[in-house]
Order: structure tokens, then C-alpha cells, then sequence
């Protein structure tokens, strides 16, 4: 017999890990569009709080990204497995490349 699933706050475990998803990959994209400079910090602010989106990162902007921080987003664009994350891993591999050349 199954258990039914824990709620927090007024809704499920399933609902909850979906938010946590999604706001992940927000972050991911966000990071994305700012490291390959797509996108300023500043522009990412105003823009999408004109929409009212979220403006969550993957990384501290002000202190910037770690190896690990990109190493991170390359991992998530490769556990997505299309084609047109490759290409986002390859410049992000580019990126930290150039930056912990070190």
C-alpha cells in the first residue's frame, strides 16, 4: 500500500520538488544568459522584473561564479540531453576555461 505523500505548507512533497525544478532551471538559465554575457546582471534585474519573473541565479553575481558553479551548469545542460545544450556547454566549458586557466 502506498504512503500518501508528506504536505508542507499546504502542498505535497511532488509539488514541492516540481517548484524546487523549476526554480532551478530558472537559475540555471539565468546564469547561463549572464556568463555568456547575453544578458548584464543589471539587464536580467530590469527586465525581468518588468515581466515579473524571477531573477534567481546559480551564483553569487557579485562575487561571480566558481569552477564549480559553472561545472554545475554544464552538468544540468548535459543531464537535459539535447542537442542544443551541447552547444551551451561548450561555451560555458570555454568560459571556465578562460577564467581558472590556472
Amino acid at each position: 500500500m502506498e504512503e500518501p505523500e508528506e504536505e508542507h505548507s499546504g502542498i505535497t512533497d511532488e509539488q514541492r520538488i516540481l517548484m524546487e525544478q523549476a526554480m532551478l532551471d530558472i537559475a540555471y538559465e539565468n546564469s547561463y544568459a549572464v556568463l555568456t554575457k547575453e544578458l548584464s546582471f543589471e539587464d536580467l534585474l530590469t527586465d525581468k522584473h518588468k515581466f515579473g519573473i524571477s531573477t534567481l541565479m546559480s551564483y553569487d553575481p557579485v562575487d561571480g561564479p566558481s569552477k564549480k558553479d559553472i561545472q554545475d551548469i554544464i552538468d544540468y545542460y548535459v543531464s537535459i540531453d539535447q542537442p542544443e545544450y551541447y552547444l551551451r556547454c561548450a561555451q560555458l566549458k570555454k568560459i571556465m576555461d578562460e577564467e581558472f586557466s590556472n
